[in-house]
């Protein structure tokens, strides 16, 4: 009787912990997932709260050069008129004058003062292109406010710190932002500790607190970096409340637990099997997005996309390209979609040599010349030239920059224009504008919806504008969905807007019958001017 009881509790023992087990490991690695998730999530806000640090820094270099020039005698009225005009355009600019000698000689706020001597001291930092920095500088304006100054030529601006780390931000995570060569933390916002961001610089963001993390992002091009930090959290927390509150539970809830998740697990791995036979069998389907030219309002190519309709209902392509590119099915499916366009648009793209198509690359393509050999030979015999299929990806696939580069150039070398799609939102700040040779940079949508509004990321999509005009740059504005988005746009000189303010995605024939109805009309008025 006693060997008996001590089989069955020994037996309970056992099933206990083959239920519980499974459900505590399966919590830890939760938790890991978590961490992991948030960790990304903050390099991603950091990347971002770089981007802004970088533009407000490059609206100062812009003012400043504006200034420049600007023919005239320093303090004459065209002078002060020009220098309020700087004022009034830039919207991060304070005040922007001129000083010579240490003192400072006149500005639109503060008038003409050669006669007060109002002292100008030594700056706190000389880059090496000729630029002048004073951190925490007061105007003579104010004995309270302490501003950034920037000089160079004899021409100042000043800048609110605050303008380098007010992002919105619903978390409200803290930001900070350094000069690296000085090692200065010059702006803070609420909330911040500035000897805990300094020191998480230091150590480049691996500060060893319990309850945040930290993510520093450094500039590529300009002596500058941010540091962010968000709190820890955590589904694990006290582990031995934990183990005391599922051994009270017992067996039936944790076996409970337990079967729901072996029922997910199995429900994701039966997922990417399913996505992996619709790719073998060719179920995926590729739809295409009109790309219009803003000047004549032509639609001059398509980007492909994918979508997928499993048991009746389509599934996100965010879910199942992220799945294929976890598994190692993104090829294949990239490889599908190309032989789809080919196959589908060849009427086209015989019909007008000037229409393209545009088609989104994985990191894993962009590693190596696979998919470059597989297009080249299927665009042989095929009287297609190589300009109308064109190569997209994203920032963050941009990441390792050796070998990137190397395959980039030989898609260009070989007559496929690139892309740089969802600009501003990934990792690469400004800075691959001038690591990586490209054709095209397309604006995120999230920009495009902020412009012309009163918002931290408003003045994002203006200035990216204008950094590809500098560059030579075509641009392709992504999320077009009103008519005044449009004439923003196309005031700004943008060449080229997608979205579903001229057309939504659609299958090949609904773009062929689509395409013939704008044709129609516009050849209607061609024949009646004849």
């Amino acid at each position: 009787m006693i060997k008996r009881f001590s089989l069955i509790s020994v037996s309970i023992a056992l099933g206990c912990i083959a239920t519980i087990a499974p459900v505590l490991t399966s919590i830890y690695v939760a938790d890991e997932d978590v961490e992991r998730r948030d960790q990304n999530e903050l390099r991603d806000f950091a990347a971002k709260a770089l981007m802004r640090s970088e533009l407000v820094t490059y609206q100062a270099f812009a003012a400043l050069a504006e200034l420049d020039r600007f023919p005239g005698a320093s303090c004459s009225p065209e002078n002060l008129a020009q220098a309020a005009r700087v004022i009034f355009n830039y919207g991060y600019i304070q005040d922007a004058g001129t000083y010579s000698d240490g003192q400072y000689l006149c500005s639109p706020l503060l008038g003409d003062v050669r006669t007060k001597h109002l002292a100008l001291p030594p700056p706190d930092w000389r880059s090496a292109d000729g630029y002048s920095v004073w951190f925490m500088r007061k105007s003579p304006l104010s004995d309270v406010r302490e501003d950034i100054q920037v000089g160079r030529n004899g021409h100042y601006v000043f800048i609110d710190p605050k303008s380098y780390v007010d992002l919105i931000d619903p978390a409200r995570r803290p930001i900070a932002a350094i000069n690296t060569a000085t090692g200065t933390l010059f702006a803070l916002s609420s909330g911040a500790n500035k000897d805990e961001m300094l020191n998480a610089w230091k150590l480049g963001g691996k500060l060893n607190t319990q309850g945040w993390y930290y993510a520093v992002a450094k500039s590529a091009t300009r002596p500058l970096a941010v540091v962010v930090k968000a709190p820890r959290s955590s589904l694990v927390g006290d582990w031995p409340k934990l183990l005391a509150m599922w051994l009270s539970i017992g067996v039936a809830l944790g076996a409970g637990f337990g079967w729901l998740a072996y029922k997910r697990v199995s429900h994701q791995l039966s997922f990417t099997a399913t996505l992996e036979w619709a790719i073998a069998r060719k179920k995926i389907q590729v739809v295409y997005q009109p790309i219009v030219r803003l000047a004549d309002n032509r639609c001059v190519g398509v980007e492909a996309l994918v979508r997928w309709q499993l048991n009746g209902r389509y599934v996100s392509p965010e879910i199942f390209v992220a799945v294929a590119e976890q598994n190692h099915l993104i090829q294949p499916l990239t490889d599908l979609v190309l032989a789809r366009t080919i196959a589908e648009l060849s009427p086209l793209f015989r019909a007008d040599p000037t229409f393209y198509a545009s088609i989104n690359l994985s990191s894993e393509d962009l590693r190596s010349d696979r998919f470059l050999n597989l297009l080249t030979n299927a665009l042989k015999g095929t009287g297609i030239a190589s300009s109308q299929i064109r190569i997209e990806a994203t920032e963050r696939r941009f990441m390792n920059a050796d070998e990137t580069r190397g395959v980039i150039e030989a898609f260009r070398t070989a007559g496929h224009p690139v892309y740089i799609d969802d600009f501003g939102t990934g990792y690469s700040s400004l800075s691959y504008l001038q690591t990586f040779q490209v054709d095209v940079l397309k604006i995120d949508k999230s920009f495009v919806d902020t412009m012309a509004k009163d918002s931290a990321s408003s003045i994002v999509a203006p200035h990216i504008i204008a950094m590809a005009h500098e560059l030579g740059l075509e641009v392709v504005a992504e999320g077009v969905e009103s008519a005044p988005q449009v004439e923003y746009l196309r005031e700004r000189g943008v060449q080229y807007v997608q979205g579903w303010y001229f057309a939504k995605a659609m299958p090949v024939i609904e773009l062929m019958a689509w395409l013939l109805a704008r044709e129609k009309p516009q050849e209607a008025a061609r024949l009646t001017t004849l």
